[in-house]
């Protein structure tokens, strides 16, 4: 049975229809055999660049496989530029250039010509002035260069550049965009499980949105009633074929347990009977149904039976009646609320504790599959940014692929989530596939409120999205303030200098040397140099006594530097004061974040508890001398004369506050009856629990100790103890975690009340409780007690010391203005900033004390810890950024947001007022990220499949209603079902299935100008003119009448002489319009309405034939479906011939009116350089055995008087006529052929092919 509707087509004026095709899937491995080679030249570039952080493929080609994506994009315009060059007037312009003819030759997106010969290359642009003619052809290949990603060549080799570029990937400017886009094309990606994720048949999946409609769900859940007696049917079904088990079925079980239950033969019994009971597809002997598809019914049957909301629009997050987002599951793990969600179905939903694993997992797959992704850690929970990130992740995967995170475990996750997108389209899914995520991160943590999001979840995602930046952005500014270095005394005085003496170029050599007032000291002392700033750090270069030694002094050089030199002591004391407020707030900032990033249950125990806080140093005890004075050599003798044997080592409170820890502080509380020590590492920025420390703590009773007192005296040394921890983190700034064990002095510092906090602090989130003051106390008391650096120190650091200033205190024997403080050796700092494991371990051994390193080094680190975390909280909320872009695209795509999840899942909702941009780019993205995961499962089924047989097509639930829906359907018996995953009909049939929507086009189609197809008509409509100039010639011969009467009679059943006149005059009026026609009379259109090629309208072009002809010259008058009419042209390997034909037959409905009643049909053989119809129809119309297409009266045919008012009947006629002028031969050939199926069929209806070949080339 043909598709192609032969009926009540005369009511248009329509060229021959496009003959559906299915699509091929050759492209894919052709594809890959150059996705493979440019893999392999990228390797080598990005090694070749691995001392850059750039890298460039300019230069770089790759093999074009003939039948790849690419190659078959290019063919139509490689096929342009192949005749261009073939042109007397482009050989003309070669003999100009001095080129030789066999050069390769390439157009470039910019306008360029270059011709590639003897290993030389010349560019030319002017080759429209050189050979004006070609500019039409010229202008086509260009806008198709820039569309096909930049050249259009005849060579067989394509840039690398270009290959991203036509594949739609983000072209990489580093090695790290390079190293992203190889992890991306070399992932692989897991198989898909066979049910998907089990609720296709109940919520839309993949390309096919059809679904059971709300009263086929009704029906079958009241046939499963019917069946169970109201007992649940997962019970009933368990019990039967799981029964015996002694123990509950566990999560990591379920999914075997769910295949073993669906697949036994008891219920495939009960599948078959629901599909009869319903009367689906399936019910009949003759509808054969496979296992899978019963299993995939009795799996939808499960899922309805569980809850009567599956399948209905349940409130937000909610699964079965239960919120899984909600407030109070803050910080939770996806393990602690699945529990509660199955404590929920045992409660309520007629499920056992020895099945709820089951149930579970069919409820979740489909609406919550990030529960189900395997081994997930326990440290990944709900509204932290994490849980953001790979929530967007995972509808990512799942938009391509339904139920395949199931699959996967969280590492494989996490690699999806530290990747790039590499194409924009991907940037578009992710950034859509971020918007759920956030608002269920401002839902949790109660940022907004489900009536807020259902009253506008547009402007709720603006304050999620608000609020997600808010922290990002806090922690950004906090990293680049501590990262921003604090005035100097000299960068001060810098500044000024380089203000009140611009151009100097040699304010920090040192080039001045003292001229008067001398000292005395210094008269016979060699004399030193000194540069300006050193000077004016001191004010020294004021008082006018040190200038160059020889030239011009400084002083006459910028006479207005000392009138308007301001001290520099008094601009630092204000410029440091200022930032030294801002570092302070951000060293705040940088501590409250560790401690609001804690777990709740332990931010409850620091806020509710009895704090005590401890430092941490090495013993300091040593045997000090008896004498108060060790440098007197004369109490240096008592000493020792004097000594005492046996003496106890003893610490000075000096030694004690030098040794101890400025990096970190131990934190106690005691809680509802435990006690519980986190160590607060305030380099780093890192709170964690230690119960180790917390036992040792307990043990030795250290709680009951006293702070250390400000005594200046010696006292007896503090214990040591075996601390389960590094004692250098604290004392060095070591990175935690490395070394487990040391030996040192723990002290308290003091104790902290609890202070009143809000009674729903056990509710908050880390978000809510950064922005809360209730770490304020705990904080403030830490910076108080244990800074890094106190104020006085900083000031001591950055005031610094000239070499002049030196000698002066050396003087005053009061050298000592540094800082001799305990600080982390410079290599330790540096390893700080790595994500190499080795390399931290290496660092420990290299942290050493250090004394000359100074305290700016370590405020320096701070910030650099700082800036690693916000990257790394940048990377984990990366989200916050997608979902801005992602705003946008739900503003485009439906406002008010009406679910995104089923935006990004439930597929190809035709929208009633078109489809726009942004669904487009969605589609651009899944599509692309199928194709290159090979998850284009339906449009596999529909290549390996008939094309009789599978068809994607339009479907609307009911006849009045607007929403139209693209289904795959399948043919069994004349009647169309839905196509299920295993490329079988289900479920009832499809009443009003419309088969015009056509697959996706090609690609080439899309990126296709315009221009291309008025230049395709352009060189078609001189061919019509000629066509029809050969058959009036053959008309107006004498001698060739009995030949050309044989395809009258065949074709149009009329060579009476009468007929050939009027024929005759048909061809003459024909010729007059095709000569009067330009390019600018067509209507190119792209949608995809139409299966025809052309069509003419006949108001519109009586308009132009019967009305002013200067004015209505350029009247548009006959559309062409420029998808259509371009396949067309491509499939017969850009026979000019096939366009030709088209215009005659338009033509034909202008003057001579005819109409549509048959047309000849493409064969489906393309051959190049001819083209071969089945004119089987055409015959059949001329033989009176063309059925109306009547239902009432299905053997009333037309009679054969009717090819002679059938416009196809005239074209092919005419084609042949000329034919006959130009390849005698053929043409006999093809007049036999008619000849004989007419004979074999007795003159009866033709049932099969005939075939006839024209347009010989």
């Amino acid at each position: 049975m043909s598709l192609t509707n032969a009926t009540n087509t005369f009511q248009r004026h329509l060229s021959r229809p496009l003959t559906y095709s299915p699509p091929q899937d050759h492209n894919s491995h052709k594809d890959n055999i150059e996705r493979r080679e440019f893999l392999d030249k990228l390797k080598r570039r990005v090694r070749d660049s691995s001392h850059s952080r750039e890298v460039s493929l300019e230069g770089s080609s790759i093999s074009l496989e003939p039948g790849s994506s690419l190659e078959e994009t290019l063919q139509p315009a490689r096929a342009m530029l192949r005749n261009m060059v073939e042109r007397a007037s482009f050989k003309n312009l070669l003999l100009k250039l001095r080129l030789p003819e066999d050069s390769l030759f390439e157009v470039t997106a910019t306008g360029q010509v270059k011709a590639h010969y003897a290993g030389r290359t010349l560019s030319f642009e002017s080759a429209v002035k050189l050979a004006p003619d070609l500019n039409d052809d010229l202008v086509v290949l260009v806008e198709m260069a820039q569309s096909t990603g930049g050249v259009v060549t005849l060579d067989d080799q394509v840039g690398m550049i270009q290959w991203l570029r036509f594949h739609r990937y983000l072209l990489p400017r580093t090695v790290v965009d390079a190293q992203n886009l190889i992890a991306f094309l070399e992932q692989s990606h897991p198989e898909n499980p066979p049910f998907g994720n089990y609720w296709e048949m109940v919520i839309a999946g993949e390309n096919n949105p059809l679904t059971m409609s709300s009263a086929q769900r009704d029906r079958l859940r009241t046939l499963i009633k019917e069946y169970t007696k109201g007992e649940s049917l997962l019970e009933l079904l368990s019990d039967t074929i799981l029964g015996g088990r002694s123990t509950p079925i566990k999560r990591s079980e379920a999914e075997y347990f769910l295949n073993m239950l669906v697949s036994s033969s008891i219920a495939l019994i009960w599948a078959k009977s629901f599909v009869r009971d319903l009367d689906w597809y399936g019910a009949q002997d003759d509808q054969p149904l496979s296992d899978e598809s019963l299993q995939q019914i009795l799996f939808t049957a499960l899922l309805l039976d569980l809850h009567p909301k599956v399948g209905e629009q349940e409130p937000r997050n909610q699964v079965a009646g239960f919120d899984l987002y909600a407030a109070q599951h803050i910080e939770k793990s996806f393990t602690s609320v699945q529990t509660e969600f199955e404590r929920h179905l045992i409660n309520h939903h007629r499920v056992t504790e020895q099945n709820v694993a089951l149930a579970s997992h069919l409820l979740l797959a489909g609406t919550a599959p990030e529960f189900l992704v395997q081994d997930l850690p326990p440290t990944l929970l709900l509204g932290t940014p994490q849980w953001v990130d790979y929530c967007r992740t995972i509808a990512v995967q799942e938009a391509i692929s339904p139920g395949s995170s199931r699959v996967m475990t969280h590492a494989q996750i996490q690699h999806l989530m530290k990747s790039e997108s590499v194409t924009e389209s991907q940037q578009a899914l992710n950034a859509l596939a971020a918007v759920d995520p956030v608002i269920n991160w401002a839902l949790l943590n109660s940022i907004v409120t489900h009536d807020e999001v259902n009253l506008s979840a547009k402007d709720s995602l603006e304050v999620a999205v608000a609020a997600y930046a808010r922290h990002a952005k806090t922690l950004a500014e906090t990293a680049e303030t501590l990262s921003r270095p604090l005035p100097t005394r000299k960068s001060v005085a810098l500044d000024i200098l380089k203000q009140v003496a611009k151009g100097c170029t040699y304010l920090e050599d040192d080039v001045l040397h003292q001229k008067s007032n001398r000292s005395l000291e210094d008269a016979y002392a060699d004399p030193f140099l000194m540069s300006p700033v050193d000077l004016h750090m001191s004010n020294d270069l004021q008082t006018g006594d040190w200038d160059l030694k020889h030239g011009a002094s400084i002083y006459t050089a910028f006479p207005k530097m000392l009138p308007n030199l301001i001290s520099a002591q008094g601009e630092f004391y204000r410029q440091f004061n200022r930032n030294y407020l801002s570092h302070a707030q951000a060293m705040y900032t940088h501590l409250k974040l560790a401690l609001s990033s804690l777990p709740l249950v332990d931010r409850v125990r620091l806020l509710r508890g009895q704090l005590t806080i401890f430092s941490v140093r090495p013993s300091v005890a040593t045997i000090h001398p008896i004498t108060r004075f060790p440098m007197n050599p004369l109490a240096s003798t008592l000493d020792v004369i004097l000594k005492v044997p046996n003496r106890v080592p003893m610490e000075s409170h000096k030694d004690k506050e030098q040794a101890t820890g400025r990096y970190g502080v131990v934190m106690c509380t005691y809680f509802e009856g435990r006690l519980s020590c986190y160590e607060l590492f305030t380099l780093h920025g890192v709170c964690r629990e230690n119960t180790e420390l917390a036992e040792l703590i307990e043990r030795e009773n250290l709680l009951r100790t006293s702070p250390r007192g400000s005594e200046k005296n010696h006292t007896h040394p503090a214990p040591v103890h075996q601390l389960p921890t590094d004692i250098e983190c604290y004392t060095h700034g070591v990175t935690p975690g490395l070394v487990n064990t040391s030996r040192g002095v723990i002290e308290k510092i003091g104790e902290l009340s609890a202070p009143p906090l809000a009674s729903d602090i056990e509710s908050k989130g880390y978000y809510q409780s950064f922005y809360s003051s209730e770490f304020e106390s705990l904080v403030n008391f830490v910076l108080k007690h244990r800074p890094i650096a106190t104020y006085d120190e900083l000031v001591k650091e950055c005031w610094g010391q000239t070499r002049l200033e030196a000698l002066r205190a050396e003087r005053e024997e009061a050298l000592n203005t540094f800082l001799n403080i305990v600080v982390p050796f410079k290599s330790c700092i540096e390893d700080i900033s790595s994500d190499d494991l080795d390399r931290q371990f290496q660092g420990v051994g290299a942290c050493t004390l250090e004394a000359a390193m100074t305290l700016l080094l370590v405020v320096g680190a701070i910030g650099k810890i700082a800036s690693i975390a916000a990257r790394s909280m940048t990377l984990a909320t990366k989200a916050s950024a997608l979902a801005k872009t992602g705003l946008g695209l739900v503003s485009s795509l439906l406002n008010p947001l009406d679910g995104v999840p089923d935006l990004l899942i439930g597929g190809a909702k035709l929208l009633r007022k078109g489809i726009n941009g942004s669904v487009a780019a969605l589609e651009n993205a899944v599509s692309d990220l199928r194709q290159l995961t090979g998850q284009t499962q339906f449009e596999q089924l529909a290549r390996a499949g008939d094309p009789d047989i599978i068809r994607l097509g339009t479907w609307r639930p009911a006849q009045t209603s607007q929403d139209a829906f693209q289904v795959w359907g399948i043919r069994h018996h004349d009647e169309w079902y839905a196509l299920n995953r295993f490329g079988e009909p289900w479920g009832a049939k499809l009443k009003g299935f419309d088969l015009k929507l056509k697959l996706p086009i090609p690609r080439w189609h899309k990126i296709m100008p315009k221009s291309y197809a008025r230049t395709v008509i352009k060189e078609g409509l001189p061919l019509a003119s000629r066509k029809v100039d050969d058959a009036i010639n053959v008309l107006n011969d004498p001698t060739l009448i009995q030949e050309s009467n044989a395809a009258l009679v065949l074709l149009l059943a009329n060579d009476s002489s009468a007929a050939r006149s009027a024929y005759r005059d048909y061809l003459i009026a024909v010729k007059e319009d095709l000569t009067n026609i330009k390019p600018g009379n067509f209507i190119l259109d792209c949608s995809q309405e139409s299966d025809s090629v052309a069509e003419l309208h006949w108001g519109l072009y009586n308009d132009w034939k019967t009305g002013d002809k200067a004015q209505n010259a350029n009247n548009e008058f006959i559309r062409v479906y420029s998808d259509n009419f371009n396949e067309a042209y491509r499939r017969d390997h850009f026979n000019p011939g096939i366009t030709a034909d088209t215009f005659v037959h338009e033509m034909f409905h202008g003057a001579p009116k005819t109409k549509d009643f048959a047309y000849a049909e493409d064969t489906g053989i393309f051959q190049r350089g001819s083209q071969q119809l089945d004119v089987s129809p055409l015959l059949n119309l001329a033989n009176g055995k063309m059925s109306m297409g009547l239902p009432s009266f299905p053997n009333t045919n037309y009679n054969s008087g009717m090819a002679f008012k059938n416009a196809d009947s005239f074209a092919l006629t005419t084609s042949l006529l000329s034919q006959l002028k130009t390849n005698k031969q053929a043409y006999q050939q093809n007049i036999a052929t008619m000849k004989a199926a007419l004979k074999n069929a007795n003159h009866g209806y033709i049932n099969g092919q005939t075939l006839v070949k024209i347009n010989i080339l």
